[in-house]
């Protein structure tokens, strides 16, 4: 348990300094597969339905995965037993399938059979991510053999956190490439005497939408103060005096296209 856990501790520092959006979920899921002696991962960053929102797959040593047929993509957006579970009671801790539902419940549901048939796989295990209301995100884990133990379990609910960090990092990742058109930008910062770093790239794209450092503490999962330490640093690479000019200037250098979000006015922080 003890040596698992600190294996995502020395992952979470990687993942905190990717840059590629896809890096960043290939490492997650890898971790999960090997710490929960599991064959398939199931990532869910968005509030799915029955009908819409993305299904991505993943096994080890391979990307995203297409599913096979629209009959398993539909039991998997159900989320059954997960969604009525989840964001009926509004607790996130993660919980196998089984226990939820009950063992031979579970065992002869049409969502068990259907991946059992799918995939191969007998069990599954929510690690939703931390939060609130009806609409849940985080990660489903699937195995052949037994359920998942208490231990799996309390590891499951340790990493949590780093797994919400890492999914608010990579979706960082994916709104910085598109507000700042991708390998173009990462050409300029490289240019930079200085280059910023990931993590300042990602307080960057937060600062051309105006948020105050308290706001892009949340987005981010960092105390303010960290935040402060990222803007201070960003500001010395960029030669900025303030929020404004730091935005500008990155426009300027080809590290943001102009002007952020609609409607967004970097103010002066407070």
């Amino acid at each position: 348990m003890r040596d698992r856990y600190a294996r995502m501790l020395d992952l979470a520092v990687e993942v905190m300094d990717a840059d590629d959006p896809e890096r960043v979920w290939s490492l997650l899921t890898e971790e999960l597969l090997t710490a929960l002696d599991a064959t398939l991962v199931v990532g869910k960053e968005e509030p799915w339905t029955r009908e819409r929102g993305r299904v991505e797959l993943r096994s080890y040593g391979a990307g995203a995965e297409a599913l096979p047929d629209e009959s398993v993509r539909r039991r998997i957006r159900e989320g059954y037993p997960f969604a009525g579970h989840y964001g009926g009671h509004g607790d996130r801790i993660p919980q196998s399938a089984a226990r939820i539902a009950g063992g031979r419940v579970w065992r002869h549901s049409a969502t068990a059979d259907a991946l059992r048939r799918a995939f191969g796989t007998r069990h599954t295990l929510g690690i939703p991510f931390p939060g609130a209301g009806p609409h849940v995100s985080g990660f489903m884990v699937h195995r052949p053999g037994g359920d998942f133990s208490v231990h799996d379990v309390r590891y499951a609910t340790r990493v949590q956190p780093l797994l919400k960090a890492a999914a608010n990092h990579r979706s960082l990742l994916n709104a910085l490439r598109e507000a700042s058109g991708g390998d173009r930008s990462r050409r300029a910062n490289q240019s930079l005497a200085a280059p910023l770093t990931p993590r300042e790239l990602n307080v960057l794209h937060l600062l051309a939408t105006g948020l105050p450092a308290d706001s892009m503490a949340r987005r981010l999962g960092i105390s303010p103060r960290t935040v402060h330490k990222h803007l201070h640093a960003l500001y010395r690479k960029l030669g900025a005096a303030d929020r404004l000019d730091a935005v500008l200037r990155a426009q300027s250098a080809g590290l943001l296209a102009g002007g952020g979000e609609p409607g967004a006015r970097p103010f002066p922080d407070r």
